[in-house]
């Protein structure tokens, strides 16, 4: 469960912390590889099947083979839900990877599944590797006020179909984190669809303080590529190339020649920023969940440790913890998932941190895509 925003962590989240952030620093690149090892490790676990299995054992039911967990849950949508269980559920059960696109499924699998609003947060968390609730999102306002206030199923339907026609919110000076407390303060059905008729948004809209402190992140990497003399006078369009480039220790168009070789976690690679991403962001266009937080996490990365100075591994070890805490405080403070070890991105990202050279360790990671 998660509370004040922080996820619960169990024994093996606490054995990995300190496997990845207490063990001696990397020394050199060729330490990289260990920390590739944990993390494609970390992304073939089948995180979403163990989670969906240890809730039916709460719930006493068999959770003998794949068929007969998907027998348990075709039956709860049916008799719970009313509705047929969806065809991506089937498969995310029978071992496929859950999609965060339709955001419906995640939350009706976790309704189906008899769970409160804490045991939500962190099956998406720690299952769907995701986001729990979007909370400028109206159809994740519905669920997050449905599930605040144990309303049963039909309520929710009835609820989503009250806010489908909503007009999209202009305004963008309501927080993330005051929508969220705003809404959980809410048990009456027409208070909270009055407030959410004049707070619903599109993606354009969401996560503006979180667009607002990349870019505030975007120009610190700017001015130290000018600074260091990488480049005099450049176009604002090739910055963001640079801006991306020392992120990332590589250009993202790169000559054809090279071809990823599948040689990081997909969950690592995967909505990894360019500087069309960057575009994005700084013209407020429509940018994915995903890639905004790792954008982000990337961005202070950079900044963070393009001014640390690691002397010894006394100053790798407290430097690496200031980081974590602070960029911890970033993530949650644009309303984003916290670092969770577990996850191969914040994984590998922390394992990079502790380093004498925390940049070229990414860099040298990152290599890995396509050498």
């Amino acid at each position: 469960m998660m509370e004040n925003g922080m996820i619960e962590t169990g024994e093996l989240t606490e054995q990995m912390f300190e496997d990845v952030c207490f063990r001696d620093p990397t020394l050199n690149n060729m330490n990289v590889i260990e920390g590739i090892k944990i993390a494609m490790e970390l992304d073939q676990r089948e995180v979403f099947n163990q989670g969906l299995e240890h809730r039916l054992k709460q719930l006493g039911c068999d959770t003998s083979s794949r068929e007969v967990m998907l027998v348990e849950v075709r039956r709860r949508f049916r008799t719970m839900l009313h509705k047929r269980c969806p065809k991506a559920i089937v498969n995310w059960v029978r071992g496929g990877v859950p999609g965060v696109t339709n955001r419906m499924n995640n939350y009706d699998l976790c309704y189906a599944l008899e769970m409160d609003l804490g045991q939500t947060e962190a099956f998406f968390v720690k299952c769907y590797l995701t986001i729990p609730f979007i909370y400028k999102s109206r159809i994740d306002a519905v669920y997050l006020y449905c599930f605040q206030n144990h309303k049963p199923y039909d309520d929710v339907v009835h609820l989503l179909h009250e806010v489908e026609d909503y007009p999209i919110t202009e305004s963008q000076e309501t927080l993330t984190t005051i929508m969220k407390k705003t809404i959980l303060l809410f048990s009456d059905d027409g208070v909270f669809l009055n407030y959410l008729r004049d707070h619903c948004h599109d993606n354009k809209t969401q996560f503006q303080y979180a667009r607002k402190r990349a870019i505030a992140e975007i120009e610190q990497v700017k001015r130290y590529v000018i600074d260091d003399g990488i480049v005099e006078i450049v176009s604002e369009n090739r910055l963001n190339s640079l801006t991306v480039e020392a992120m990332l220790g590589y250009r993202y168009q790169r000559n054809p020649k090279y071809v990823s070789k599948g040689r990081l976690p997909r969950r690592f690679i995967e909505s990894l920023p360019n500087d069309v991403t960057l575009g994005h962001i700084i013209n407020n266009k429509v940018i994915s969940y995903e890639c905004l937080r790792k954008t982000l996490m990337l961005l202070r990365f950079y900044n963070f440790y393009h001014d640390a100075v690691n002397t010894d591994e006394e100053t790798v070890a407290e430097n690496l913890m200031d980081f974590h805490d602070e960029l911890n405080d970033l993530l949650l403070s644009c309303g984003f998932a916290p670092i969770y070890v577990l996850h191969p991105f914040d994984c590998l990202l922390l394992y990079c941190a502790n380093s004498f050279d925390p940049l070229i360790s990414l860099h040298s990671v990152l290599e890995q895509k396509w050498n």
